[in-house]
C-alpha cells in the first residue's frame, strides 16, 4: 500500500464491508482521518456472520484462493496471520453426478503450472481425450498470456479450445460458476482467464483453497474493524447516509443526524444503493445473479470424504464440511450458485440438497437422514452482478470532485470476490494518497 506524508485529509467512507473497511485502514495507515458510516447493525456487507441458535454461520458459504495477494496483504499488514486465519487445502477437484465421479488432485510437491498438468494427467474420470484436449489448451493459453484479442463468453471459449463435453462439466464450468457466479453461456471468459492465471501460472500455493475456520464477522470482520478503530477511526452503525454532494473543496454528507463536511468521501456500497445517495454519480446498470446456500446440521460424527466435494447436473455445485474446514462438526453447507427462482417450499429445497448429496455419497457408502438436526436457508439476492463479456464497469474516480467508489463492481481484472472488494478498497484510498 502506498505511503505519504501530507496535511491529513477528513475521509469519510461510505459502508462497512470489506471495500470500505480496506479502504479506510489504507487511509488510517497512512496518517489520515476516517469516518466510517454503516446503515446495517453490522459491519461486513454481504461477507458477515449471521446467528443461528448456538452457533454462528455465514450469509453466504465464502471461498477465498491464495491467489488472492490483496486480501492477504491487507490481513497481514493489519497484523492478523491468514495461517491462522484459513484452513489451506491444495488445489483437489472431486466432483460428483449421482454415481459419476471425477478427480483431479493436484501434488504439492511440484511448482506451478506442472502441478495443474499433472493433476490432469492423473485425473480419475476424465478420458485420455479430455486430458489431452485440457492440457493443449492450458499450454496455449500460457502462450498467448491468458489475453483474448476480443472477450467472449466461456462456452464459446471453451467451444474454440474444443474441450470435451466431460471437461466442460466436470472441471471448466464448476471452476468458472464458482469463481464468476455466472454461468459459462453468458460469463466473461476475459475474467474467467484472470482468476486462472493467477491461481495457475506464478505459485503452486496461488491455487489453494483457503476457508475461514470460523464465521466471517468474528474472523475477518470484527478484527479488522477493531484494527481500523485502534488506528483512530470513527464508526457510526445504523446510520445511513441520505445524501452526498461535491463541492469545489470539500463535500457534504448528509445523515438524519445533520450535514457533515468532509474533505473527500468514498462510497463503498453497492450500485443499486447508490442512486439515491448520489444521483450525480452516472452508472451502468448491473444485472445480478443470487447465491443460496443451504445449512444441514448433522450429528457432529458426520463427516464427509473431503472438506469439499462439488457436485454438477443437479441444483447444488459445492457442498462444504464445515466439522472439518471451521470446526462446526456435523454442519454442512450446500451452496447453490446463479440460480434462477427457486420454486416451491423450503422443505423441498433442502430434500433435494440431501438427496443430491446422498447420490454422490452412495460409492462412499455413506448415507445421510432425510432430516437433518436443524436447518437453515440463506439467499443473497444480489449476490455477484453478473460478470458478462465487455461488461462497462466503473472507475474508482468519477466526475465529481472529491468523490471516489470502492467495491467489487468496479473496473478491475477481477469478479465479485472478496479479492476485488479489497482491491477496489485500497485503489480508491490510493487515488486519494496520490
Amino acid at each position: 500500500m502506498l505511503k505519504h506524508t501530507h496535511t491529513p485529509r477528513h475521509v469519510a467512507v461510505v459502508g462497512a464491508g470489506l471495500a470500505g473497511l480496506a479502504a479506510a485502514y489504507t487511509l488510517l495507515s497512512s496518517g489520515h482521518q476516517v469516518s466510517l458510516f454503516e446503515a446495517a447493525p453490522q459491519a461486513g456487507g454481504r461477507a458477515r456472520g449471521v446467528p443461528h441458535a448456538e452457533t454462528m454461520l455465514d450469509n453466504g458459504q465464502h471461498l477465498c484462493i491464495g491467489a488472492y495477494q490483496a486480501t492477504l496483504a491487507l490481513l497481514g499488514e493489519a497484523g492478523l496471520d491468514p495461517e491462522h486465519l484459513f484452513t489451506r487445502l491444495p488445489l483437489a477437484l472431486h466432483m460428483h453426478h449421482g454415481a459419476e465421479r471425477m478427480s483431479l488432485v493436484t501434488p504439492t510437491c511440484l511448482p506451478a503450472p506442472l502441478h495443474l498438468l499433472w493433476g490432469l494427467l492423473t485425473a480419475r474420470g476424465l478420458t485420455v481425450n479430455s486430458k489431452w484436449r485440457a492440457i493443449r489448451w492450458m499450454l496455449w493459453l500460457k502462450r498467448s498470456a491468458f489475453t483474448l484479442a476480443q472477450d467472449t463468453t466461456v462456452e464459446s471459449l471453451l467451444q474454440q479450445g474444443r474441450q470435451t463435453e466431460t471437461a466442460i462439466k466436470t472441471l471448466w464450468e464448476p471452476l468458472c460458476l464458482a469463481a464468476l457466479n455466472t454461468p459459462i453461456q453468458i460469463a466473461s471468459a476475459q475474467v474467467f482467464l484472470n482468476v486462472l492465471r493467477d491461481s495457475f501460472q506464478q505459485q503452486r500455493a496461488d491455487s489453494d483453497f483457503l476457508i475461514l475456520k470460523s464465521d466471517l464477522s468474528s474472523s475477518l470482520i470484527e478484527p479488522l474493524l477493531e484494527k481500523i478503530t485502534l488506528l483512530g477511526a470513527k464508526l457510526s452503525l445504523r446510520t445511513a447516509v441520505i445524501s452526498v454532494k461535491s463541492t469545489n473543496s470539500n463535500c457534504l454528507l448528509e445523515t438524519a443526524e445533520g450535514t457533515q463536511s468532509f474533505d473527500d468521501v468514498i462510497l463503498a456500497t453497492g450500485p443499486h444503493q447508490l442512486k439515491t445517495v448520489a444521483s450525480d454519480i452516472a452508472l451502468p446498470t448491473f444485472d445480478y445473479q443470487p447465491i443460496t446456500t443451504v445449512y444441514l446440521q448433522y450429528p457432529t460424527d458426520t463427516r464427509l470424504p473431503y472438506p469439499v466435494m462439488g457436485l454438477y447436473g443437479g441444483l447444488a455445485q459445492w457442498v462444504f464440511d464445515r466439522g472439518l474446514c471451521c470446526e462446526q462438526p456435523g454442519l454442512l453447507a450446500v451452496v447453490i450458485s446463479a440460480h434462477g427462482l427457486l420454486n416451491g417450499q423450503k422443505t423441498a429445497l433442502i430434500q433435494q440438497c440431501v438427496s443430491e448429496l446422498n447420490q454422490a455419497l452412495s460409492s462412499y457408502e455413506i448415507q445421510l437422514e432425510s432430516a437433518p438436526l436443524w436447518t437453515q436457508v440463506i439467499t443473497e439476492k444480489r449476490a455477484t452482478f453478473s460478470c458478462t463479456p465487455d461488461l462497462q464497469r466503473p472507475q474508482n474516480n468519477t466526475t465529481q470532485p472529491h468523490i471516489y467508489l470502492a467495491g467489487d463492481y468496479t473496473a478491475g481484472p477481477y469478479p465479485a470476490t472478496i479479492e476485488g472488494a479489497v482491491r477496489s478498497g485500497v485503489a480508491a484510498a490510493n487515488l486519494i494518497l496520490a
